[in-house]
């Protein structure tokens, strides 16, 4: 079992991501999610951890494959990916929070080849996220804290 699970939470064409304000990827835009606790389902921990981090309980989310990766403080480990579709606007951004601030990002900016303050593997796990298929594997090797390759395995 992977350690850790995100959550991608989509509102038209923008994106709830939250900008760290602890390590790992402090200062950096991400996804929410966190580690499962001892006898969590990787569902469970994504609903529990998007409603402490952000204060939207959902109702649903769709499992979009998992994330595995190489040489980053751990030597191998990973997360499981999921989105949700938000019908609605829960609240004005950005907002504060203990762990960092939430804002609504539009997918350009996301992908925008110059931004460099979104967590490195977020631009291409974002090719394919929204689409996958429920059972999709990503990689992501790193050296230090460069990200060295990404890839799509299936």
């Amino acid at each position: 079992m992977l350690p850790y699970t995100i959550c991608f939470l989509k509102y038209k064409n923008q994106i709830l991501l939250l900008n760290r304000m602890k390590a790992p990827w402090m200062g950096n835009w991400n996804g929410v999610g966190g580690k499962l606790e001892p006898n969590e389902t990787p569902e469970a921990c994504v609903l529990r951890e998007v409603e402490e981090e952000t204060g939207i309980v959902l109702e649903a989310v769709s499992a979009r494959g998992e994330m595995h990766w190489t040489n980053f403080g751990e030597a191998n480990s990973g997360m499981y990916v999921y989105t949700a579709e938000l019908t609605e606007r829960p609240f004005q951004t950005p907002i504060a929070t203990a762990e960092g601030i939430l804002d609504f990002k539009p997918l350009d900016w996301i992908l925008a080849e110059a931004n460099t303050g979104v967590v490195n593997n977020l631009k291409p796990l974002f090719e394919s996220v929204f689409t996958a298929e429920p059972d999709s594997r990503y990689l992501a090797a790193y050296e230090g804290n460069k990200l060295v390759q990404f890839c799509k395995k299936n």
